[in-house]
This record gives C-alpha cells, sequence and structure tokens, in this order.
C-alpha cells in the first residue's frame, strides 16, 4: 500500500468516526430504510437462514459481528441464543448498543470499540459465523476485510455479508428512470420528516464515509469470487431493493422489481 493509500484509509476511518459521532442516538431514526416493515421482513428471513443452518446449540455457538452499530444484527441473533462478541469503530454507536442489550443475555454478550483491520490482528480466535450489515461500502480496501474474516470461520461456519448496496449495470433505461422517480419520492418524503422531527440530515457528511458508493456500489459476483477463493461455499445471494419507507420498498420490488442492495450468505466448505 502507498503512503497515499494509506492516508486515504485513514482519512475514511476518521471519517465514519466523525459521521456515526454525530448520528449517535439518532442513527436508527435516521436510517428508516433498515427498520420498515419491508426490510424488517428480510432482516428476519435472514436471521431464520442463520439459525436453520446454525443451530445455537445453548450458547455454545459463537457470532462475530463486524461493525455491530446499535445491534441490528446483533441483537435478533442474541436474542435467538448465540453467544455474541461485536465490533464497532464508533464509540457511540458501542455504548448504545450496550444500552440496549437485556439484562438476561448479557452474560452471551461483549461489544468492543475497534476498527475491523486492527480487531482482525488479534489473536487466533475462531468464531461460528461471522456477519455483518451496512459495513463494506464504508472500507478502503473490503476485499482484505473479507479475506481475513474468512479465516476466522470455523469448518461448516456461516459468512453472512447483509445490506450492503448492489452495483450492476443498468439493463432497463426505462425501468432504471421509473426507479430514480420512486427513490425521489422517497427521499422527498424523508427529508420533510426529518425537518418536522428537527434530526439532521448530514448530507455533505456521507461523500468520503460511504467510500465505495462513490464506485456505485460492491459488485456481489466479485465477492463470490473472493470467498470461493478462501475456501466458502455460496449459498444465496439475495437482491432487492432498499428504500426509506416500506411502501416505496413494496412498489420498487414488487411493481419495478429493481434493485439496488444484496445479501450474501456463504458456509466454510
Amino acid at each position: 500500500m502507498t503512503p497515499a493509500d494509506k492516508e486515504l484509509q485513514s482519512k475514511i476511518l476518521e471519517e465514519n468516526r466523525r459521521v456515526h459521532a454525530r448520528e449517535n442516538r439518532l442513527y436508527l431514526d435516521r436510517h428508516p430504510e433498515q427498520t420498515n416493515f419491508y426490510q424488517a421482513q428480510i432482516l428476519k428471513n435472514a436471521v431464520r437462514k442463520v439459525c436453520r443452518l446454525l443451530p445455537p446449540g445453548g450458547a455454545e455457538k459463537r457470532v462475530l459481528d463486524l461493525g455491530c452499530g446499535t445491534g441490528y444484527l446483533f441483537l435478533p441473533l442474541l436474542a435467538r441464543g448465540y453467544r455474541m462478541t461485536g465490533i464497532d469503530l464508533s464509540p457511540e454507536l458501542a455504548a448504545f448498543l450496550e444500552t440496549r442489550i437485556p439484562e438476561r443475555y448479557k452474560d452471551r454478550a461483549s461489544v468492543a470499540v475497534a476498527d475491523v483491520l486492527e480487531f482482525a490482528e488479534r489473536g487466533e480466535t475462531q468464531y461460528d459465523a461471522v456477519v455483518l450489515s451496512a459495513l463494506l461500502h464504508h472500507l478502503y480496501d473490503y476485499e482484505a476485510i473479507v479475506r481475513r474474516y474468512c479465516g476466522k470461520v470455523k469448518q461448516g461456519g456461516l459468512f453472512l455479508i447483509f445490506f450492503e448496496p448492489l452495483k450492476q449495470a443498468i439493463a432497463s433505461p426505462l425501468r432504471y428512470g421509473l426507479h430514480k422517480a420512486v427513490a425521489r419520492l422517497d427521499e422527498a418524503v424523508y427529508g420533510m420528516e426529518m425537518k418536522m422531527r428537527g434530526i439532521p440530515l448530514f448530507e455533505e457528511d456521507y461523500h468520503v464515509a460511504d467510500y465505495q458508493r462513490q464506485f456505485g456500489g460492491i459488485d456481489p459476483a466479485w465477492l463470490e469470487e473472493i470467498l470461493r477463493a478462501e475456501g466458502m461455499e455460496i449459498l444465496e445471494l439475495e437482491k432487492y431493493c432498499a428504500r426509506r419507507y416500506a411502501l416505496s420498498a413494496f412498489a420498487a420490488n414488487r411493481l419495478l422489481g429493481t434493485q439496488n442492495t444484496f445479501n450474501l450468505l456463504a458456509r466454510k466448505s
């Protein structure tokens, strides 16, 4: 890595620290695309798949959540019986997650403040599953991170990549135009709601923090190649359209059939 690359990588990390410090406890309020009814069903289905393929086993199954944030994947998996370890770059989000962990589950939950590159160098601990949500697009070199953490998955264990921006070619200009029209309406309503609730948008703050979005997102086909090269079997690739509100997501997915987000589930073979 050149000095310029290292400088850019450090800048991306610092911008993510700054942005998430500003979001803090407002993170979930500012991201209804992760909590609306339509997306909630996708999340529930993903958790069910993990549980079916990797039964919790009386808290003996260890799961590592990279970029755990406020607990999007961490909390539902914890509730299903796994022993959870979460790491996040943001001290504010990690502290908020600590307050959301029910007392009866705290003996199976640990949360640490660390960046994923640093944490990868800590010890040789392996996990029954490594999961992450909306993390890779924040990273300078997401390929290297995926490769490193494949090595932390036990034989037969799972790797879940969830809620990442989908990079793909435009197949139909007309459908893409309608897709963008729904997106504009969705964002306009979102902007009005945030204004009414007094929640700042921080629109200019994400350019560097959401680094991979500058390149159109992440190509899941390339991720599949990386995972296979690291001894992973691809179990499922799910593509869909995430929107701020469930009605917009329903229109995009069921009526237009457009996509902007993907989930990828793999198993160590």
